[in-house]
């Protein structure tokens, strides 16, 4: 009769360890589909930066230079929030060198929760990750959160890597990152874009090997960049070992392309460009990515089977644009709960956002079947 209690801490233990956050929206590397999958864990030795070292296409998420981006988490530990940044960088693969990474926004506190502690478990994605109550918007208590992130409207058009990193409130002193391949349109082609990617901060680093140890609470991040949000106020001391932050931020709102990224959640929901993930005829998948120039991704398959050309954008989940009638593959299906992955048939499948799935082929050598990515059995 005594072992209940303990049984609970040692399963809410557990879960802390393995639980923990991923970046759903948009679209991570190596989400669903791949050999090597995204886990939820924080980076380390073994999921080093950047990217947990994964950097494998699933989709490209197109975004606009001046709107907005949705950013949707899945997590069964989320340690009382935190605080973010959002970067970008230009070269592919993701670099090692974090002055690579520049800082387009920063939320102080908040992020991806305002809670006590860790969520109750309410299920779990198509791969098993474990999940919590979703808030639906960026304001809400006790649930995951989720943003429109502002994309700087003087950013240099061309193919780049979008990240999430993530430093926790409350547990050990951790930091997580996950990044999506991205496309930007409707910026700049010239000069002026490249001078305000230089200008902007390199994202900050901390808690891995060879790099300062924050302190407990709502971390004051150094050198936040001129956007962003305070959604909690900082804790003192949080700083740690790590440079301390010159006051609390004053950011600018409403300059950053399209204002403070303080909507719903709804505003913006970039449409998806399918990669097919390389088949099972290359020894790896990041090495059949091929080469990349340093200012976007090119994606190649061994000799073994001919180059893929990605098929042309799918229309908005939340954009009502189609044309036609009937349930066409491009026309939005109804689907619950966010975040799920519906498979349509074993060839197609779609995320479902603000109730409503686009469906998209699946990856090349991988079928959909129960709510989840696999690749085909050889035969």
């Amino acid at each position: 009769t005594n072992f209940t209690a303990p049984l609970a801490a040692a399963l809410a233990l557990l879960g802390m360890a393995s639980g923990h956050m991923i970046m759903n929206t948009p679209t991570p590397f190596n989400y669903q589909g791949t050999a090597k999958l995204l886990q939820v864990d924080p980076l380390g030795p073994t999921f080093p930066f950047p990217c947990q070292g994964v950097s494998d296409i699933v989709l490209v998420t197109p975004l606009t230079a001046g709107t907005t981006q949705l950013v949707n988490f899945t997590g069964g530990a989320q340690h009382g929030g935190g605080s973010c940044q959002f970067s970008l960088t230009y070269d592919y693969p993701p670099p090692a060198d974090k002055t690579r990474w520049k800082t387009i926004y920063t939320f102080i506190g908040g992020c991806p929760v305002s809670a006590t502690g860790n969520l109750p478990v309410e299920g779990t994605d198509a791969d098993g990750r474990a999940d919590g109550p979703h808030c639906g918007d960026d304001s809400g208590a006790e649930c995951i959160r989720q943003f429109d992130v502002p994309i700087p409207r003087d950013l240099p058009n061309g193919n780049a890597t979008f990240a999430w990193t993530w430093f926790n409130k409350i547990g050990n002193r951790e930091v997580y990152m996950n990044c999506a391949p991205v496309t930007i349109t409707g910026g700049d082609d010239g000069g002026a874009g490249t001078a305000f990617l230089d200008g902007l901060p390199h994202l900050f680093l901390a808690n891995v090997p060879g790099e300062c140890t924050t302190g407990n609470g709502v971390l004051n991040i150094p050198n936040p960049g001129r956007f962003g949000k305070v959604l909690e106020q900082p804790t003192p001391g949080s700083e740690g070992e790590c440079p301390k932050a010159d006051g609390v931020p004053a950011f600018e709102e409403g300059d950053n392309g399209n204002g403070s990224g303080s909507g719903s959640g709804s505003s913006s929901t970039a449409s998806l460009v399918v990669v097919p993930i390389p088949t099972s005829t290359t020894t790896s998948a990041t090495a059949a990515l091929g080469t990349a120039s340093s200012s976007g991704f090119v994606t190649q398959t061994t000799t073994a089977s001919p180059a893929v050309t990605p098929p042309p954008p799918v229309p908005s989940a939340t954009s009502g644009a189609g044309s036609g009638s009937g349930s066409g593959p491009s026309e939005n299906q109804p689907c619950s709960p966010d975040g799920a992955l519906i498979c349509f048939d074993p060839t197609s499948f779609g995320l479902c956002n603000h109730g409503a799935a686009i469906p998209q082929p699946v990856a090349l050598g991988t079928t959909c079947s129960n709510g989840k990515i696999v690749r085909r059995s050889a035969k």
